[in-house]
């Protein structure tokens, strides 16, 4: 198994524009909410045969034509008793840039991919010899800080999450509450993206919600990201570093 630790992002608060409303009503219109969703900055890692472990190397030896990269989002949700989510997803728009005519990027590997297992808190990342992850890193702390995350197990049901569209240009990642737990609390998404050698790819970052707002029912919400583009793209694969 090859791990990569995962550096600890800065969380930045986006704010929630109201976009289609979802149910059908009179003509109350909602607000944009604040601090309900924040972001990390995407990190991404090469996953080659310089970082990779001996079980990983037959496989990326077996795959000339692909360039491997770690790509991973922190997002962290607060929660509001009078107005929680009921559902939120995380987008990422993977799209060939350069050069032209070359294979569209895609999701080779999802993690979290469902939360029907016991939660592992890490800030590491797990993938086996097939570059498939292993171990979802789904967080369960309160709040938009994950400055006192630890490594812990919990057993008890969490915010029901699950990984869509593995092994296309267009992953998501669908949160929906439960009778256990509501949406809340950060979390690490973390995905493998293949692309064609050569080539160079962005990975775009989106999110929304609806949330159940008293008196108004419920309201889709679109993250306005254009204000903080530090958090919404990424280039894939990372660029070389350049060493003096």
């Amino acid at each position: 198994m090859t791990t990569f630790d995962l550096p600890e992002p800065e969380l930045v608060s986006v704010r929630l524009e109201p976009a289609q409303r979802v149910t059908l009503g009179g003509a109350a219109a909602a607000d944009a909410e604040e601090e309900r969703i924040w972001l990390g900055e995407p990190v991404c890692m090469p996953a080659d045969l310089d970082h990779v472990d001996d079980d990983a190397r037959p496989f990326l030896m077996g795959r000339p034509d692909s360039t491997f990269t770690l790509l991973a989002v922190t997002v962290s949700f607060a929660h509001d008793e009078d107005n929680p989510f009921r559902s939120a997803w995380v987008d990422i728009t993977l799209r060939g840039q350069s050069p032209p005519d070359m294979p569209e990027p895609v999701a080779w590997s999802m993690v979290p991919f469902d939360d029907s297992d016991p939660v592992n808190v890490t800030k590491k990342a797990v993938f086996n010899g097939s570059l498939k992850l292993k171990n979802p890193a789904l967080g369960l702390n309160v709040g938009p800080s994950i400055k006192h995350e630890d490594d812990r197990t919990y057993t008890q049901r969490a915010v029901c999450v699950e990984a869509l569209r593995e092994g296309k240009s267009t992953p998501r990642w669908q949160f929906s509450e439960t009778d256990v737990s509501p949406i809340r609390g950060t979390h690490r998404l973390t995905l493998i993206v293949d692309t064609a050698r050569g080539a160079v790819a962005q990975a775009e970052i989106s999110a929304g919600a609806t949330i159940w707002l008293r008196r108004l029912k419920v309201f889709r919400y679109e993250a306005a990201l254009d204000k903080v583009p530090e958090v919404a793209f990424a280039v894939v694969p990372p660029p070389a570093v350049t060493r003096g």
